[in-house]
């Protein structure tokens, strides 16, 4: 797919709608970021009525539009209705989007891919990108250092709206490569009066064998003056809780060469990663309305993040010393199994990790009607700390007991193990042999105001102007320590902790032999974690922070912009905006720089100072009352994040390989990693065209064709850089700009229910919602894979297919959807070892999710979820192609929770 393809595709969705009769009133399109101007008097609905809601009205039409109806129709509106091309969910009730975690009702909307992991979803991307900005009621919003904040940091129940805006204009935000996505609270005046609802659920997550609880519960008010002004005041709090354990089959990416063209991993074992995460929100708001044409606003947001994670690996080795035998080779002339004894101990460790954080928005403003124009100005200031502290106990076991290895199992594939006359359950089968500690703070404050002129020019083709400006000072910080004590084996005995059997996984199958092991608790590694350091050697358990890790970084951008609205008619309504948005950043990144070989350290503050002038075209055709089409072009610039431009980094120990095979040996190396602070910024030109048809309050069809033009992609690059001193040489990771890229694609989305009079009444309770996109992503890789890699290579996390296929019902008071995802293989990340570099692929994955509600009372909702039901069939597997063995071979095989949700919703 090319420029001229979506050329000739809008040229053909066009002619195809001006085929049909044309009508001559022109609609006027409602911003649905605008607070003000959506519908008070609607206490559900944020999102504006329709001119057909309008006219079914005035014909004397009863409509009663309720939960998942009231939801599509309420995203219709936005998508319909919007300068920009926008995608939308809106909660089907107060505290009711229709999944369970904000990031997971976005992989629903057309053109949206997420990863999913520890029962949520998350790495949200729009058309392909990762890059996206993040708004709160249209203010920029991020945590700690980065530049977003994470989309399931949002509890389902605090949210009202998530608009996905795949086209910018003028007056948004800049910042978002793949897009923007806002997040939409309640206000006030969104309620006729007083409103108080909450729900509760608990909820039950199978693999990890536990029970937790989510919840939200919202006050609202609004009171009238004797002067005629009128206030209002809202008060939310919510709260999402996640235990999960996912099971993780895996083997290296290296390579051991049996010979006769046989080749093995060299390392087998599993990953438990498991934990308990909490999300606690609370968000107020209050208005003023002095008269119909002057509102004023405060308004603020605490969002939290409490992770207690409690990881295990084991790595089984069938390298060295290891004597392999029971060889099976399949029909494909691959290894199917093996069986291994004596040679190196299987080891691992325990990973305990307490993560907080604490995001803090605080804003204001007000709107005034000054007649021909509307001025908008608004404050706000973000701060967001967030702490990790981290505390590694490395074991192995007793012996190195045989084991079968088989490599790809039938099923699922992956690899798998089993340990013959060997009990993982007993504690005289462990040792310790070291301990990990790392402490890191990270922290980010922002001052942002905007203010905003909307001009009603009087001009019948220039309806419209709008101008504006906007100032950010940003500030972020890292510091970080780490130290490592290993130790000879010793008995578990002898360390300050107790082993306890940690939680069993691998629940949906039978392949994995063991799967119940024993480990330290979370609480009696946390609790006891000064006398656990003191064992291992340190004198406190509080590791000071490095400076070479550490980094303080501060932005200031400046932005400016203006856009006209035009309208007029050529046998039907064409209107649209032209605009320009010019940003100034001027940023400078402080830190201690560390060169090879010698271990040179310097500190360093690289400044630097960019314009951008980013223009907006767009066009929007309505052929006839319901149908329409849209031309857009845009271009976006997207600043690096500031943990990528950290200059600086961290050194390893060398591996043992030097111990035997000396410093010049190609296996004896150190690897070290960190930022780039010379990485460049991403530019895209971006061309879209939509064309949509609406059949109903909650019927739609669209397509779109969309292309982006990119530059200088950020990738996880290694690269090795010679040494020759105590080692060969350092394997370095860090960010570095790729050369050009495309991304092409396509998506399809119908939605709809079948309220047709010829269809029986029963019939007219179910609805679907389905949608398919395409996307065709390639790009020049970082240098240093150039080599391996020549030409065009595909995006990390970009899969070609993606669809949703959800199946609705809803009448009288039950109401249910079973809902599907599915995307197929991408690239997951390029890995590099002194094998070969490679791309790690994952496999096509769907999810199958039901969720069913059923109103007894007026103001009283039992509610059930049900989400991954198809965890056992559908695990994540991932593969790589090994260029040193020549042959593709099964790399993670991943099983995720599955979650059952039980609640009640009740309205006051």
């Amino acid at each position: 797919m090319n420029i001229k393809t979506i050329a000739l595709g809008t040229v053909g969705l066009a002619a195809l709608a001006i085929a049909t009769p044309a009508f001559a009133q022109a609609q006027q399109p409602v911003d649905p970021t605008v607070e003000a101007q959506t519908n008070p008097a609607d206490p559900n609905d944020g999102a504006p009525q329709t001119d057909d809601a309008v006219a079914n009205q005035e014909e004397g039409e009863a409509i009663v539009v309720t939960g998942l109806r009231r939801s599509l129709q309420s995203a219709q509106n936005i998508k319909r209705n919007s300068d920009q091309i926008v995608d939308a969910i809106v909660a089907e009730d107060i505290g009711k989007l229709p999944d369970v975690t904000a990031s997971a009702a976005l992989a629903r909307i057309t053109g949206v891919q997420v990863n999913r992991a520890a029962a949520e979803a998350s790495d949200v991307q729009v058309r392909g990108l990762p890059d996206i900005s993040t708004t709160y009621n249209g203010r920029e919003i991020f945590t700690a250092n980065d530049r977003f904040v994470a989309i399931q940091d949002f509890p389902a129940g605090s949210v009202g709206a998530l608009e996905v805006f795949k086209s910018s204009t003028a007056n948004l935000v800049e910042g978002g490569l793949g897009g923007q996505v806002n997040v939409r609270s309640r206000k006030p005046f969104d309620f006729q009066g007083f409103e108080l609802s909450g729900s509760f659920n608990v909820v039950d997550f199978t693999q990890k064998d536990d029970k937790d609880w989510n919840g939200n519960i919202l006050v609202s008010n609004r009171w009238k003056m004797g002067d005629g002004s009128e206030f209002g005041l809202l008060v939310n709090a919510a709260m999402t809780n996640i235990d999960f354990l996912d099971s993780t089959r895996e083997s290296t990416q290296i390579f051991r060469d049996l010979g006769g063209g046989r080749f093995i991993p060299d390392i087998n074992g599993l990953f438990y990663g498991s934990g308990n995460r909490y999300r606690p929100s609370a968000n107020f708001a209050a208005e003023f309305r002095l008269n119909p044409d002057f509102r004023m606003y405060v308004d603020g947001l605490w969002q939290g993040y409490r992770g207690r994670d409690s990881n295990q690996w084991l790595l089984v080795p069938l390298f060295g010393d290891t004597a392999i035998s029971n060889v099976v080779v399949g029909s494909d002339g691959r290894v199917d199994s093996v069986t291994g004894t004596g040679g190196n101990n299987p080891d691992g460790y325990y990973e305990f990790v307490k993560l907080n954080t604490n995001t803090y928005q605080f804003g204001g403003g007000f709107s005034a009607d000054l007649g021909a124009v509307l001025w908008t100005t608004d404050i706000a200031t973000t701060d967001s700390k967030v702490k990790r502290r981290q505390i590694n106990v490395d074991y192995a076991l007793a012996s190195s007991p045989t084991r079968n290895v088989d490599f790809q199992v039938g099923g699922p594939g992956g690899p798998a193990f089993d340990f013959l006359n060997f009990d993982t359950l007993d504690p005289n089968n462990y040792r310790y042999r070291g301990l990990f500690l790392n402490n890191e703070e990270r922290s980010g404050k922002d001052l942002q105001v905007r203010s905003d002129l909307e001009w009603d020019t009087g001009f019948a083709n220039l309806p419209k102007a709008q101008f504006g400006v906007r100032f950010s000072n940003r500030k972020a910080d890292f510091q970080g320590g780490s130290d490592y004590r290993g130790s000879p084996f010793r008995s578990f005995d002898d360390v300050p902790v107790e082993l306890a059997e940690r939680p069993c996984g691998f629940d949906y199958e039978n392949y994995q032999a063991e799967t119940c092991f024993l480990g330290p608790k979370y609480g009696n590694v946390f609790g006891n974690s000064l006398a656990l350091a003191r064992f291992a050697g340190f004198a406190t358990d509080d590791i000071a922070y490095d400076p070479l890790r550490a980094y303080d970084a501060k932005e200031k951008s400046a932005a400016v912009y203006g856009q006209v609205r035009y309208e007029f008619d050529a046998g039907f309504p064409i209107d649209g905006l032209i605009g320009l948005r010019a940003v100034h950043t001027d940023s400078t990144v402080n830190g201690v720089r560390r060169t090879f070989p010698g271990d040179t350290r310097t500190p360093i503050s690289v400044s630097n100072k960019y314009t951008d002038f980013l223009p907006n075209a767009s066009m929007r055709l309505q052929f006839r009352r319901n149908l329409q089409a849209r031309l857009a072009y845009t271009e976006t610039r997207t600043r690096a994040n500031f943990a990528d431009l950290n200059p600086g980094s961290t050194l390893d120990a060398p591996t043992g390989a030097c111990a035997i095979s000396g410093p010049t040996s190609s296996q004896c190396f150190r690897t070290g990693g960190g930022g780039n602070p010379d990485l460049q910024p991403i530019n895209s030109r971006n061309y879209d065209a939509t064309i949509e048809y609406y059949f109903g309050r909650q019927g739609q069809l669209s397509a779109a064709i969309f292309r982006r033009e990119i530059r200088n992609f950020i990738f996880g690059g290694v690269t090795d850089i010679p040494e020759g001193t105590t080692v060969n040489f350092i394997r370095y990771s860090s960010p570095v700009n790729g050369g050009k890229g495309k991304i092409n694609g396509l998506e399809l989305a119908a939605t709809t229910f079948f309220d047709y009079d010829f269809l029986p009444r029963f019939a007219r309770g179910f609805g679907v919602q389905a949608n398919y996109t395409y996307i065709d992503a390639s790009t020049e890789l970082a240098p240093q894979y150039s080599n391996n890699f020549p030409g065009q290579q595909r995006f990390p996390g970009v899969s070609k297919h993606a669809a949703n296929l959800i199946g609705l019902y809803e009448q009288g008071p039950l109401s249910a959807r079973l809902a599907y995802n599915w995307r197929s293989k991408f690239v997951r990340e390029y890995t590099d070892n002194f094998q070969g570099q490679a791309p790690v692929i994952q496999k096509s994955l769907g999810q199958l999710d039901f969720s069913a509600s059923y109103t007894p009372f007026r103001n009283v909702t039992v509610a059930f979820d049900a989400l991954n039901l198809l965890a056992g069939s559908q695990p994540i597997r991932t593969e790589r192609y090994s260029p040193f063995a020549q042959q593709t071979f099964d790399f993670q095989t991943k099983y995720l929770e599955r979650v059952y949700s039980l609640g009640i919703r009740f309205r006051y």
